[in-house]
């Protein structure tokens, strides 16, 4: 059945030239009000985190932890996007040591319901495709309110996503030339292909009840949002590429996302599979952003960390 999606998929994409079908996409309404929301969850002498939102440009609100220093600046602002049944709080611990460092960090929620919401064949691919226009979007608009703050450098402006964080940002690299640099981690080439052809329990699902043909039509609908579409394009900012030889899937998705990518660009390898639970990865991601963001030395604060650890209250209960 693969072999027959990829004919259909093939001559589907020949009658519709993809700069077409990405024209126009990422566009949005810039003067739509922030409706900014904040409220407090922890301040020191170090870091300050509250929880925030604001109102996306598609609808709806966009939920964000936001860390940064005490101070008025100018520091540098990192966008996080999160990967698929991972949360905002993956990355809490790493925005916390990059605020010592001197930058702010938004680390965004997924809006909506995300790509696993029940959906009818026919509507599969125009909701896949939204529901990505709609992430990098709101990527866009944060970025938006970070120049908007007198406290941020607007020429250090950084997007971290993994996977899914990093299928959607990915559009930043040909769609916004306001990053700084990029880190795309664990990602692929083409979603298409990923989400057509793997043996994952949520895409076999996905794809169940849908014909060769539905599926074919379905692929070649979000065909526009692949991140192969955008990062060859140039100039842009240096883009590092994350990739886990235990990550089996998408080993060889990676290899072709970097050799779709043009030039600043750098690849790089860890024994760790696709939720990128590993220190080196870690470490090389926050060497990798103090260098292009130009923050104060990461070192020093890690190994405060690691020699005078945080002591920090227990929280409020719920109700409290």
């Amino acid at each position: 059945m693969i072999s027959v999606v990829i004919r259909l998929f093939g001559l589907l994409l020949l009658t519709m030239p993809l700069d077409a079908q990405v024209a126009g996409l990422y566009d949005y309404d810039h003067s739509v009000p922030f409706q900014y929301r904040e409220e407090a969850i922890r301040k020191d002498s170090r870091v300050e985190v509250a929880g925030a939102s604001f109102q996306s440009p598609k609808g709806g609100r966009v939920n964000m932890l936001v860390v940064r220093p005490p101070g008025t600046g100018p520091f540098a602002g990192i966008i996080y996007q999160h990967g698929g049944g991972q949360s905002m709080v993956t990355y809490l611990a790493e925005a916390e040591a990059l605020a010592q460092a001197g930058a702010v960090s938004l680390i965004l929620d997924a809006p909506g319901g995300g790509p696993g919401a029940p959906t009818p064949p026919t509507d599969k691919g125009a909701a896949m495709r939204e529901h990505f226009i709609e992430l990098t979007v709101c990527y866009r608009r944060a970025i938006d309110y970070l120049e908007s703050l007198k406290t941020i450098d607007p020429k250090r402006i950084a997007f971290v996503g993994h996977s899914y964080g990093g299928i959607a940002g990915s559009a930043l690299v040909a769609y916004d030339q306001r990053v700084r640099t990029f880190v795309l981690t664990g990602g692929v080439a083409r979603f298409t292909r990923h989400v057509g052809e793997t043996d994952v329990d949520v895409w076999i699902e996905w794809r169940k009840g849908m014909t060769p043909e539905q599926l074919a039509k379905t692929l070649a609908e979000f065909r526009p949002i692949d991140p192969d579409n955008f990062v060859g394009a140039a100039p842009h900012g240096p883009i590092l590429f994350q990739c886990g030889n235990f990550d089996f899937i998408n080993v060889q998705p990676c290899i072709d996302l970097n050799a779709a990518a043009s030039a600043p660009k750098e690849l790089r390898w860890y024994d760790t599979d696709h939720p990128f639970a590993d220190f080196e990865a870690t470490f090389d991601r926050m060497r990798w952003l103090e260098k292009e963001l130009r923050l104060k030395p990461v070192k020093p604060l890690l190994d405060r960390l690691w020699t005078a650890p945080r002591k920090r209250a227990v929280p409020l209960k719920t109700g409290q």
